[in-house]
């Protein structure tokens, strides 16, 4: 076992920052039925309709965390186990709050709900209406992630900066192009069926997870540019005022927030990196942000169930900024399931889970101390030729 000297630098600002991602998405999926005022001819809502971005920040943060705290001494079989116990007791759980929130029957919802418990929905087009779970789509694509994760991680971490570079920019420019192709030959229209499935096809959206194994491979190699963090979060809306403004003159699709800001998560992720590792404060390791960010993936999964669940009791009206208080109903709640959600099911059967398997290989005999003095490795990085020897976090540190 690793010594606390080789484990990595907790990186608390991520988790904290999962919490305005799940939120983001929360603010898209309210947008689809909360009315705003129009002022001075802009629709307010629109800006919320770029929340789902947020699927990417996940996806992003989670190819870094997943690099950052990366052991060659936890086996193939281990990690799977371990991504498993991490992800399905939430979904499984939410999957049953969705059936109860929408009034499923099992004749309509069977077929995906086995797709989605399966990790295997995002392979097939969306449902037309709310079956299963319908934020659960995303996790069928971060097991696709994870089923790659073992076979790329060691020669990832063997290439320099440049060779890192290049993948980076190939990448994000096969998935710009591919959205490019998509939005000329699919009526938007038909974006729920049609288009949105190719919004989540695995094998595009394994670029966002990617660069978030590249960030964590660059860093781990001693990159540190100089990015302070309030400038990489001032990118995100800089980017959404850039995609909105490009849609209203038709220079691109409407249905650019997912890809367009990718590049604002991956600095973001790289900033608030740097900032821990440097061991400078941070606002978003507070205490309350770091337990919110802890619930961040339960409330993803049930906070649309939430908000069908109480249409019935708390009406919106139309265009009006007293739907607000409508807004703050709904989060209200939604921590509250989520918290539940973490406390009573996602933390502890994880827990269980997780001590079903053989936790490590086997390590390696090894030889009589010499009397020569051994090197002590960096804290911040220890690179061997068959990738960097740390530890993997605990179920309860980074929680990809």
């Amino acid at each position: 076992m690793s010594s606390p000297k080789e484990r990595m630098p907790r990186v608390e600002s991520l988790t904290g920052l999962r919490w305005f991602a799940a939120f983001a998405v929360f603010l898209f999926h309210a947008n689809q039925i909360i009315k705003l005022p129009t002022v001075h001819d802009i629709r307010l809502g629109d800006f919320f309709r770029f929340g789902d971005a947020g699927v990417t920040f996940f996806y992003v943060l989670s190819g870094f965390v997943l690099t950052w705290s990366f052991s060659p001494a936890v086996s193939t079989g281990t990690f799977y186990w371990r991504r498993f116990a991490r992800v399905w007791p939430a979904l499984a759980v939410s999957t049953l709050i969705a059936w109860v929130s929408f009034d499923q029957v099992w004749h309509d919802s069977w077929k995906r709900t086995l797709l989605s418990l399966s990790l295997l929905e995002s392979w097939f087009p969306p449902a037309d209406h709310f079956v299963a779970n319908p934020t659960a789509w995303s996790v069928s694509c971060e097991a696709f992630f994870y089923l790659l994760f073992p076979f790329i991680i060691r020669p990832l971490l063997r290439l320099r900066l440049p060779a890192l570079a290049i993948i980076a920019a190939a990448g994000l420019a096969i998935e710009w192009a591919y959205w490019f192709i998509v939005q000329d030959f699919i009526d938007p229209k038909q974006y729920w069926i049609q288009l949105s499935w190719f919004l989540r096809f695995p094998p595009v959206r394994f670029i966002e997870f990617l660069l978030g194994m590249i960030t964590a491979a660059a860093l781990l190699r001693g990159w540190r540019p100089r990015v302070n963090l309030w400038f990489a979060l001032s990118t995100v809306p800089a980017s959404v005022l850039l995609l909105w403004w490009g849609a209203r003159q038709g220079w691109w699709g409407p249905h650019w927030s997912q890809q367009g800001l990718v590049p604002a998560c991956v600095l973001v992720v790289l900033a608030a990196a740097i900032r821990d590792v440097s061991g400078k404060p941070s606002f978003f390791r507070s205490k309350p942000l770091v337990a919110l960010g802890a619930w961040s993936y339960a409330f993803y999964l049930v906070h649309l169930s939430v908000i069908y669940w109480l249409m019935g009791t708390v009406q919106p009206t139309p265009a009006s900024w007293a739907n607000l208080k409508v807004l703050l109903v709904w989060t209200v709640l939604g921590i509250a399931l989520a918290w539940a959600c973490y406390r009573w099911v996602e933390h502890p059967v994880e827990r269980f889970l997780r001590g079903l398997y053989p936790r490590r290989v086997p390590p390696a005999p090894q030889a009589p101390l010499e009397a020569t003095a051994v090197p002590r490795p960096r804290t911040d990085a220890v690179l061997t030729g068959h990738g960097v020897l740390s530890q993997e976090t605990g179920a309860g540190t980074h929680r990809a």
